[in-house]
């Protein structure tokens, strides 16, 4: 019989086992587990709330079940004893290959239909963050084949040793490896539970999909050349492991096969691109510790080819004077060194390949002319330091691109800038807005073909934070003589104009400064707020500007209880995180009362008091503090701690989170209105509150402010801040 009438056959045996419907319902159901139990995506954006975490669930238990029923399947004929008479009429290996294709069919089918199923309720979660494709891609890129992969593992394993029990415990055991702190930071080795990375909504970066695509793709020649060798171990003709084995190798194609399939896997393991080789620990050094020579200019060229994630760059010097010996520079451990020229002539140079925070180092000399150009051709796709997963601190994607350092330009170690700009010029689609350190990109070029080349010169020695995304650029004033520059996602757009937020950034920035003082980054009376990506996760503020968490103006923020009574309010929350915690006051929020948030809450409430009246204040904030405050107060495990350890551990976590939330959100809020009371009343609060910003902002060295340090400022004590 030939392979595909065999297929048919098993096909349609299968579709009739009830077994194998019973398998398929559950891998239905299994992506639920994403939103209850298993989650892995830790990041707030919603993409990874509701795409993320119940596709990386659904691959992970759906791997599973199916690993379930190909061992079970594998062992049928053997338990029926029919395996001598298949085995008489079909040829085993083609019979092999059906069952095995029959399997991974209509687990195709059944991922099909499951990404159709949660189609519905992820696009209304997400509303108008929705993106189809995006959806789409996780299941094809990540369930699907390590279903497959699970399947094609299970049978051979099951091939190999012909026992079930012990199939499972080798199958278990590969499953452990998958989830154990081996594998925590070696992405790539997930084979069960591939990557838990940053997920963004406004600026949906496949990186991460990338990755997984090409895991899998590892992964796949590895199980099918597990798979392969698992043929010639194939019990015939009576005779056991060994005998088979030695039988089987008549059949060349398959050691040749089982050969190259494995070694293919290695392959693309040695050369992943996307995580550096080096150590998980960043190396702290002084990277400009030489600088003995300078250059009269810098002139960088880059070209972005973001379908493919890549670049290619050309970077100018002027040289005034070579240094003697050895030069140095430093490039993400991505790109390869295509050329260096120095006065038109060709350089030898070689790149020592130890992986450095993502870096390698090219060495190379040049000859003793004076006042000569030295160029540097590179390009490739942007490594990402071990160290620094699973933030991504290097992407080009065709919705964003986030580069910096040497991760776009040469960092030459022997030379400096001596005097002069560097200049930039970048070509990149058209429908992405260029950035460099919150500063857009402004003068172009067409190119007719779909790209702009800009140019600028920039007053600064290196090219840091480099971003470019579908921005819209907001600018608009405050009655405090504040000029504000909003950058922000244009798929936010319909949010910022529903919520009024311009006018919230005003009324809260008017509100702060005049309780707590003018913020520190408003020196020049301009504020930019610049939209960052969680892909990249963190933030920082300079001069003038701060980074804004992508996240602020999310559905799922906007609907956040703890931050407000409606989305105007919680967006004011999150507004009013300039001046207590993030770019603002840092508070030590170690002893899991005070906090940031109970600050921000508490200001919050203030204005909200201010804008719609005491009695809208207490109804929304202050009653509802009260009410969680004494339901906590209550709690029968909060008054016999004794029984709480006697829970299992995955309740405790859940009494500690929840006492953890009410404790900053609600708790710490009621603690300063009292407080405020106590000193004398909202004026003597503000200015506390003031001097203790004020004061925090202008030491050398700012530190993170605890609760005794606020309780010296009102002259109190814990005791007197303790709630009836």
């Amino acid at each position: 019989m030939r392979f595909f009438s065999l297929y048919r056959v098993e096909l349609r045996r299968l579709l009739l086992t009830r077994f194998i419907w019973l398998i398929s319902a559950l891998s239905l159901c299994s992506p639920l587990l994403g939103y209850t139990v298993y989650k892995p995506v830790t990041a707030g954006a919603m993409s990874g709330l509701y795409i993320g975490n119940p596709v990386l669930a659904g691959t992970a238990a759906g791997a599973v079940l199916w690993a379930v029923i190909a061992i079970v399947e594998g062992n049928r004929q053997r338990r029926s004893g029919t395996d001598i008479l298949a085995e008489a009429i079909a040829p085993p290996v083609a019979h092999s290959a059906a069952k095995a294709a029959a399997l991974v069919t209509i687990s195709s089918i059944v991922t099909a239909l499951c990404s159709l199923v949660y189609l519905p309720y992820t696009a209304i979660k997400l509303d108008y963050l929705f993106n189809a494709g995006y959806y789409f891609a996780h299941f094809l890129v990540l369930m699907l084949p390590t279903w497959w992969i699970s399947i094609l593992f299970a049978e051979s394993i099951y091939r190999i040793t012909r026992r079930v029990e012990l199939s499972a415990l080798i199958y278990a055991a590969l499953a452990y490896m998958s989830f154990s702190r081996f594998t925590r930071n070696k992405y790539l080795l997930q084979w069960l539970n591939p990557i838990l990375g940053s997920y963004s909504d406004g600026f949906p970066d496949i990186w991460f999909l990338r990755m997984g695509a090409y895991s899998r793709l590892m992964w796949l020649c590895a199980a099918a050349g597990l798979w392969a060798f698992s043929l010639m171990c194939q019990r015939r003709y009576q005779k056991g492991l060994f005998g088979s084995f030695a039988k089987s190798l008549k059949k060349v194609y398959l050691p040749i096969s089982a050969a190259f399939l494995i070694a293919s896997g290695t392959v693309l393991w040695n050369v992943q691109p996307f995580i550096g080789h080096g150590g998980e620990e960043f190396i702290l050094e002084n990277e400009y510790l030489y600088m003995t020579s300078g250059v009269t200019s810098v002139n960088h060229f880059i070209k972005f080819n973001p379908a493919f994630g890549t670049l290619s760059g050309r970077a100018e010097y002027n040289v005034t004077t070579p240094v003697k010996g050895e030069s140095v520079f430093r490039l993400n451990a991505g790109y390869n060194v295509k050329s260096i020229t120095y006065d038109g002539e060709p350089m030898d140079f070689r790149t020592v390949r130890e992986d450095v925070n993502g870096q390698y180092d090219t060495y190379f000399e040049l000859p003793e002319k004076d006042n000569k150009k030295l160029i540097i051709e590179y390009g490739g796709f942007p490594t990402v330091a071990q160290c620094m997963m699973p933030s991504v601190k290097a992407s080009i994607g065709e919705n964003y691109i986030y580069l910096s350092h040497t991760d776009i330009a040469p960092l030459l170690k022997n030379y400096g800038l001596a005097y002069g700009t560097v200049g930039l010029e970048v070509t990149m689609p058209d429908d992405l807005t260029p950035f460099i350190y919150f500063e857009p990109l402004t003068e172009f070029d067409e190119n007719g073909d779909g790209t702009r080349t800009y140019k600028t010169r920039l007053d600064i020695d290196y090219i840091y934070n480099f971003v470019a995304g579908n921005y819209v650029m907001d600018q608009f004033s405050s009655s405090e003589n504040i000029n504000f520059n909003f950058i922000y996602g244009d798929i936010y757009s319909s949010v910022v104009d529903e919520y009024n937020v311009r006018q919230s950034i005003c009324e809260v920035y008017d509100y702060c400064t005049r309780h707590y003082g003018r913020s520190p980054f408003t020196a020049e009376g301009v504020f930019k707020l610049f939209q960052r990506s969680s892909i990249d996760q963190g933030g920082f503020a300079v001069s003038g500007a701060s980074t804004w968490p992508e996240d602020t103006i999310t559905p799922n923020t906007l609907s956040d209880p703890n931050r407000g009574a409606n989305a105007v309010e919680i967006f004011i929350h999150e507004m009013i995180h300039q001046w207590w915690g993030g770019v603002g006051m840092w508070c030590d929020d170690s002893d899991g009362l005070w906090s940031a948030e109970g600050l921000t809450v508490y200001s919050t409430y203030r204005l909200i008091k201010e804008k719609y009246g005491e009695l809208y204040a207490n109804q929304y904030y202050v009653d509802d503090w009260k009410r969680c405050v004494d339901e906590q107060d209550r709690n029968f495990y909060n008054r016999h701690p004794e029984y709480l350890e006697k829970l299992p551990e995955s309740y405790q976590e859940l009494i500690r989170v929840s006492n953890s939330d009410i404790n900053y959100y609600k708790r710490m809020p009621l603690m300063i209105l009292k407080a405020e009371e106590l000193v004398g009343g909202e004026e003597k609060m503000d200015e506390i509150l003031s001097k203790m910003y004020s004061d925090y902002n202008n030491v050398a060295e700012q530190y993170p402010v605890s609760y005794k340090t606020f309780l010296d400022y009102c002259g109190l004590t814990e005791e007197d801040l303790e709630l009836d």
